[in-house]
């Protein structure tokens, strides 16, 4: 095996001197040494192992090593171990080589053209047989407003205030809900209902995506074994999110983890796999659960990506709604799902991450190179809710909406027609 490093022809306590030759004598060195000359045998069985005898002892090791862990894993307590074995229960990372959940039970709708129906509005263009097209585009800017909301998240006080605030007409206004329409909130499904009864438009947002997914695991489960389930030892009957981290600080987080550990039990026995992303201590179960099939159907109804046509913007570009934000580098309908529904940062090589800790906000790098196209190819504006932590972000090519209502500070909205951005107080829930 050579080596990149001379090595040197004697050890340092070699003895040099002059006189008849000798033990002690300095050997001529080759003029070109050969790095196959230059390797010293040891001289001694006290030497130490070679380099390769060295590497062959340690790929024992580590094979051994390997072979004991596997054989420890494949142990259960139907031949004595002391070990279970339960599915895989690895989380999607934070920054995943692929953004689509590993379970079937998400649904999406990708992509959605928004078409407004002016039918019912008081200035309805089609009434005015007469004018030209300007005249009927004003009517629409003038009589109609497109409004993108923030993250409601189960606010329907805050809601209904930012309602009252826009002085909302359902004859003039169609109202678009960014995402996180339930979840944190206390009252997430009247929020739904209230949405139904307004013929609001929605994208997806995260923790909307988990209680669809949830739903759509519950209604893959037979009844018979939810309601088995629902009446065992394994559920915690009636907890909400805030009752569940009571409990973690008042007990230990490890009877927490056990818990969830036995749901997963449970229905392994039973031959049925939980998605593992999905949170057993979440009160997006309670959600799911006490669903309706309307209000099911309505989330899940909602797309990923709502455009927004450009005639009706008051950029004169087409406007894309989604949740969380897009990735830079890839066309706006060649988004992962993941992405939409989850990014907050753009780590240094680029990948996308839902955390804030490293990397840069999207809409910084979004807008970044926005800017650097020609203005041909500046050709959309994004409107986001997801990142309550940076509040109102407001940016050429970019508007962020998430004012964090849930935690008592504000809802947001945007104006399509006008560029008007209105927000109004929320209780804290």
């Amino acid at each position: 095996m050579s080596s990149s490093a001379t090595t040197p022809l004697l050890d340092s306590s070699t003895k040099t001197g002059g006189g008849s030759a000798s033990r002690y004598a300095v050997p001529k060195q080759p003029a070109q040494p050969h790095y196959s000359s230059m390797r010293k045998k040891p001289s001694s069985r006290n030497d130490c192992m070679s380099v390769r005898q060295v590497g062959a002892t340690l790929g024992i090791v580590l094979l051994l090593l390997t072979a004991t862990s596997l054989w420890f894993s494949t142990l259960d307590e139907s031949n004595g171990g002391s070990r279970r074995r339960f599915p895989s229960t690895t989380k999607e990372p934070s920054t995943p080589p692929d953004s689509r959940p590993s379970d079937p039970f998400a649904q999406y709708i990708y992509q959605e053209e928004l078409q407004l129906n002016y039918d019912n509005t008081i200035g309805n263009p089609s009434r005015h047989g007469e004018g030209n097209n300007n005249d009927k585009q004003d009517n629409k800017k003038t009589h109609h407003r497109t409004i993108v909301v923030g993250d409601v998240h189960g606010s329907l006080v805050g809601f209904e205030r930012f309602l009252k605030k826009i002085e909302h007409n359902p004859h003039k206004d169609t109202l678009i809900l960014a995402g996180d329409i339930v979840a944190k909130g206390p009252q997430s499904l009247k929020v739904v209902d209230r949405l139904i009864e307004l013929h609001a438009k929605c994208v997806r947002g995260n923790h909307d995506d988990v209680v669809i997914r949830w739903r759509g695991f519950l209604d893959s489960v037979d009844m018979a074994i939810l309601e088995e389930y629902e009446a065992s030892p394994a559920y915690i009957d009636g907890l909400s999110l805030d009752e569940a981290v009571d409990v973690v600080e008042e007990e230990e987080a490890e009877e927490e983890a056990q818990a969830s550990e036995t749901m997963d039990e449970f229905f392994f026995q039973r031959g049925i796999q939980i998605p593992s992303d999905l949170d057993r201590r979440s009160e997006h179960y309670q959600i799911a659960r006490a669903m309706t099939k309307a209000q099911y159907n309505y989330l899940r109804q909602c797309p990923l990506i709502l455009t927004i046509p450009k005639e009706i913007s008051v950029n004169h570009i087409p406007v894309h709604v989604v949740h969380a934000g897009i990735d830079p580098k890839r066309n706006i309908l060649n988004q992962k799902p993941w992405v939409l529904v989850n990014i907050r940062n753009l780590l240094k090589d680029g990948t996308p991450s839902r955390k804030k800790s490293k990397g840069r906000g999207w809409a910084h790098e979004f807008n970044e190179l926005h800017n650097r196209r020609s203005p041909s190819k500046r050709d959309f504006l994004v409107v986001y809710g997801h990142d309550a932590g940076r509040s109102l972000n407001v940016m050429p090519w970019s508007i962020g909406l998430d004012t964090g209502c849930v935690y008592g500070r504000e809802l947001t909205g945007y104006v399509v027609e006008t560029g008007l951005i209105i927000s109004c107080p929320c209780p804290r829930v």
